[in-house]
């Protein structure tokens, strides 16, 4: 696991300042929230084929509770049995601990109500911020970090699973618009909250991890 570069804490600030922002228009239900909600609603929930839109209901249910999980475990295991202990650790922790019951507890904190649209997808629980969003983020995101490190010597393919992950993290966000059941200011801060705190993990394992 790679230290962290000056590039990537510009990167994490940003995302901790969007966050910090979304969050205090949400909670003090200012104007500006409503209006931006309004304008990308109306750019992703557009009318597609019904093949399509079956394809992205597949999408959102991918980063249910349950097959999440089941993936984390399958990756974790995979990487204890290659003895990449902290790579475990970290994947572990970011989506069982703060995806998991971080965001749980947010959400609580917050007491966002969902969308009022028509769902194509049924969701319980409060709205912001979006769970899928931060867990793709967290949980993909790590990826990035562990499998980039292990691609170190073959940028052209460390670029490729970057660029791929990446857009599966926008795609599953995006999804949770288009299915009506969060708002694109709670997938905003999903995808930021989620950045600062895959920052943070991997800071904190590579100062102490060996010590762990």
């Amino acid at each position: 696991m790679t230290t962290i570069s000056k590039t990537r804490w510009r990167f994490t600030w940003a995302a901790g300042a969007i966050f910090l922002i979304d969050l205090l228009g949400v909670v003090l239900q200012q104007s500006w929230i409503k209006g931006l909600d309004q304008l990308l609603i109306s750019w992703i929930r557009q009318p597609l084929p019904t093949g399509l839109t079956q394809a992205i209901i597949h999408v959102t249910k991918s980063g249910n509770p349950q097959p999440v999980t089941w993936i984390t475990l399958l990756l974790v295991a995979g990487f204890i049995i290659a003895r990449r202990y902290r790579g475990a650790l970290f994947l572990g922790f970011n989506v069982l601990i703060w995806a998991g019951l971080g965001n749980s507890v947010l959400k609580h904190l917050v007491q966002r109500p969902r969308p009022t649209v028509d769902r194509l997808v049924s969701a319980s629980s409060y709205s912001f911020p979006s769970g899928h969003s931060i867990t793709a983020m967290l949980l993909w995101g790590s990826l990035i970090v562990l499998l980039g490190w292990s691609l170190r010597k073959h940028r052209n393919w460390r670029w490729v699973l970057t660029i791929c992950l990446s857009i599966w993290i926008v795609v599953i966000g995006v999804s949770r618009v288009y299915v009506g059941v969060h708002y694109p200011t709670d997938v905003i801060a999903g995808w930021s909250l989620g950045f600062v705190l895959l920052t943070l993990t991997q800071w904190f394992l590579t100062r102490y991890g060996d010590a762990l």
